[in-house]
């Protein structure tokens, strides 16, 4: 049985890239707590949906299905654990931060830029402007209660 690298989980709040010249992703949970990894961010994400029993592709696909978000699709990780996150920017763009909704206590604009404040109290700047964000974090809410509303098995 082939291992991965689990880095996402309930705890996470966000992953992006690192340019330290030897890893390519952080992971930030909702202590605050950075985890450094050599793959890169989609691989993480990748490894993180199979995990949960399906692959990144799948799991975009299934939304762009039902909901139509074609673009800066969110990605449900795990419905089960209620594991969601939402693209600051195009995934395919190498600066993408990914953000996982169920930490986000608040959005604030401050200097014309946009930050994101976790229910722990830590804020982030984001690379996309505070209407992207608001979009993205309402179609992050219809996702996750789209593909919650069926009953789970007990």
């Amino acid at each position: 049985m082939k291992k991965f690298e689990v880095l996402i989980n309930g705890r996470t709040a966000a992953i992006y890239p690192s340019y330290d010249g030897v890893h390519q992703s952080k992971v930030v949970d909702c202590s605050g707590e950075i985890t450094y990894s050599k793959k890169s961010v989609k691989e993480v994400l990748e490894e993180s949906c199979i995990v949960h029993g399906s692959d990144y592709n799948g799991r975009i696909r299934a939304v762009r299905r039902v909901l139509s978000y074609d673009r800066k699709t969110p990605l449900l990780v795990s419905l089960m654990d209620y594991i969601l996150a939402i693209p600051t920017q195009s995934p395919d763009n190498d600066d993408c931060i990914w953000l996982f909704c169920r930490h986000i206590h608040s959005t604030t604009v401050a200097c014309g830029k946009t930050f994101v404040h976790f229910s722990n109290g830590m804020k982030m700047e984001v690379n996309c402007s505070y209407d992207v964000l608001h979009r993205q974090l309402q179609r992050g809410a219809v996702t996750m209660n789209y593909f919650s509303r069926y009953p789970r098995p007990h």
